[in-house]
């Protein structure tokens, strides 16, 4: 190194007479004797040209690779010291003209220091204190141990964090590495890094039914990123959208999975970085499932279905003809509910033979029987039920609207982003429909903080003042790249809602799915649990996507409420509205016939005495009603 130096100061000394030569003609570049390495600074033409470049030369007076340069403004320009010290030139270049006016720049040396630690974990977070000039593009990056870049190396922006600290990910090989303070190409300082091995674990079933829900108990690093993951065996497969659980969403280094339906031999791993640290084999399983139901139904009306089965979220019963191709919408459909032996379903109106099949998330028939649809006696009477939210929300109830505010609520529908939709059809719920000093809270996500998923409490559980409600839903503004947490939002409403010793009513308003790999399903299940009285219901705000529709029905079948689709303002408007009807159940006797909301559409029944029964602030009501053939009794529920 001392010899290399000698040479590069003899270097420069030789050059001064050249660099004094070309000066001596006419010093027309006005500028500092001398500048810090890698700076910017501001040098002027005082010649009477007015358009050329100021350029920086080597030693020798000569433009060099890589030598910074700048158009004249006003005379003037902006140029960057190079990023190693020494004796260099300034000149004017007019278009592609000889230089001229050179002048000497002495550049300065500057310096920079780095705090780390000497070892970490492979795929760790690595938290670096840096000092040095922080010019824009400068750098602190991890590099091999000789110096070479990585070719995926971690690095961050000394200008992007003023504070002196900033964060970088350690290499996922084990090895020695450096962490270097960069500027230009120059290494400024530089310190050794040892890059370890990790320990993980993982522990779960050793068989799983096909598209169950399993517990897997873990241990590791639980680096940012770092998952648990079901793949096939053998294979370093990184996961689908649908069989990883994130180990910072877990509780008690617990995670949930849900097993594929393929059969077969498969493998739980602990993922980070990309790379598995462990790994135990695990078997999907076969399921099976049964159906009990007459033989028989009357068109229109609803039976029961008894089942046994898995019971998977999303689990259906469906109605279909016979022989029905793929894709083809059933003639009636109902999702089934683990713990509840027993799904509604509402008969189609077509008489004839149809089929009753039990079908799985994915699809998969697990049992099937035939079933006929005959002819209501006589044509019809028709039930239409109503209430007043005002009245139907009792003493001591609550409403909690969950209003999705992420990037995606920025797109325009008709000339308006709907962000600005959904806020006006909440300021219309908040003003007239919700009566006030009504129990009220509103929780916001993907408001405040870009590729975050952040939720917020923007209103606590108190009486809604209409006033102050609307003035906090009016300055909600949905923030571009935010991220969609459904499943930490729903986790948040037991205790949103403690306060409330009544009915409580959930409104979720999204336009997307999960994008936080939160488990929203399984979030709603923990919720129900804590009691009967509350209702989850979700609208589905310009959903396009049947799966996402049939997914989102499902959640809200687990919540007790009902999915609600608005493909517009307007049907937006009135699904929210519809959020906060009341769920019933029709009655012949014992005999269930039928289930609905208020304030949907008449439901058609045969001629006869019916029991409509449902609840209101937890107490069980009941009324009586008689229908006559085809025309329209009317029932408000107190």
């Amino acid at each position: 190194m001392k010899s290399i130096r000698s040479k590069f100061h003899a270097a420069l000394s030789l050059s001064c007479a050249a660099l004094a030569s070309l000066s001596s003609t006419r010093a027309e570049v006005a500028a500092p004797e001398s500048v810090p390495a890698g700076s910017p600074f501001e040098a002027q033409w005082t010649g009477a040209e007015t358009a050329g470049r100021l350029r920086v030369l080597n030693e020798a007076g000569e433009a060099f690779a890589g030598a910074s340069y700048g158009y004249l403004k006003d005379k003037k320009a902006t140029l960057t010291a190079p990023a190693r010290p020494g004796r260099y030139g300034l000149g004017f270049q007019p278009g592609t003209g000889e230089i001229i006016g050179v002048r000497p720049l002495e550049v300065t040396p500057v310096e920079a220091t780095l705090t780390a630690p000497a070892a970490v974990e492979i795929n760790a977070a690595i938290t670096v204190g840096w000092t040095g000039p922080a010019y824009r593009t400068d750098r602190v990056r991890i590099m091999a141990a000789d110096g070479t870049p990585l070719r995926a190396g971690s690095y961050g922006y000394p200008a992007n964090n003023p504070d002196g600290s900033l964060q970088l990910k350690a290499p996922i090989e084990p090895g020695d590495y450096l962490i270097a303070y960069e500027m230009g190409g120059e290494l400024l300082a530089k310190r050794p890094l040892r890059v370890g091995g990790t320990e993980a674990s993982v522990a779960a079933p050793e068989s799983v039914q096909a598209g169950g829900e399993f517990a897997v108990r873990w241990t590791g690093p639980d680096n940012r990123g770092d998952y648990v993951s079901i793949i096939p065996a053998g294979t370093e497969a990184r996961p689908t959208s649908s069989d990883y659980t994130y180990t910072a969403n877990s509780t008690a280094n617990a995670v949930t999975l849900t097993a594929p339906e393929k059969l077969g031999a498969y493998e739980v791993v602990y993922f980070t970085g990309g790379k598995v640290l462990a790994r135990q084999p695990i078997e999907v399983g076969a399921v099976t499932a049964t159906l009990d139901a007459p033989a028989e139904v009357v068109g229109t009306l609803s039976f029961e279905v008894a089942w046994t089965g898995p019971g998977n979220n999303q689990d259906r019963v469906l109605m279909t003809a016979p022989g029905a191709e793929a894709g083809v919408p059933p003639a009636a459909a109902s999702y089934v509910v683990r713990g509840e032996p027993t799904v509604a379903v509402q008969a189609p109106a077509e008489p004839g033979g149809y089929v009753l099949r039990y079908v799985t998330r994915a699809g998969k028939v697990l049992a099937e029987r035939p079933i006929t649809v005959t002819p209501p006696p006589a044509e019809p009477g028709f039930l239409n039920v109503t209430s007043d939210p005002g009245r139907t929300l009792g003493p001591g109830s609550a409403v909690e609207v969950i209003l999705d505010a992420s990037g995606s609520m920025l797109q325009r529908q008709g000339g308006e982003r709907r962000i600005e939709i959904a806020k006006a059809t909440l300021l219309g719920l908040v003003g007239e429909v919700i009566p006030e000093g009504t129990g009220f809270a509103l929780r916001v996500f993907g408001h405040r903080e870009a590729g975050s998923c952040r939720t917020d409490l923007e209103i606590p559980l108190g009486p809604l003042d209409p006033s102050a409600a609307k003035a906090k839903i009016a300055g909600v503004q949905a923030m571009n790249l935010a991220k969609t947490p459904i499943a930490a939002s729903l986790g948040k409403v037991g205790g949103d809602l403690a306060a409330a010793t009544g009915e409580r009513v959930v409104i979720l308003i999204t336009d997307g799915e999960e994008t936080c790999d939160g488990d929203p399903a399984l979030a709603i299940r923990l919720l129900r649990s804590e009691g009967s009285d509350v209702r989850v219901n979700i609208v589905g705000y310009s959903i396009d996507d049947e799966a996402l529709r049939e997914t989102f029905a499902g959640w809200a079948a687990l919540g007790g409420g009902q999915y609600l689709d608005a493909p517009d303002a307007s049907e937006l408007a009135r699904a929210v509205r519809g959020a906060l009807a009341v769920p019933f159940e029709v009655y012949s006797g014992d005999t269930f016939v039928a289930e609905g909301v208020t304030g949907a559409h008449s439901i058609p029944l045969p001629v006869g005495t019916y029991q409509i029964r449902y609840r209101r602030a937890g107490e069980a009501k009941a009324v009586d009603v008689e229908l006559v053939s085809k025309e329209t009794a009317v029932v408000e529920l107190d």
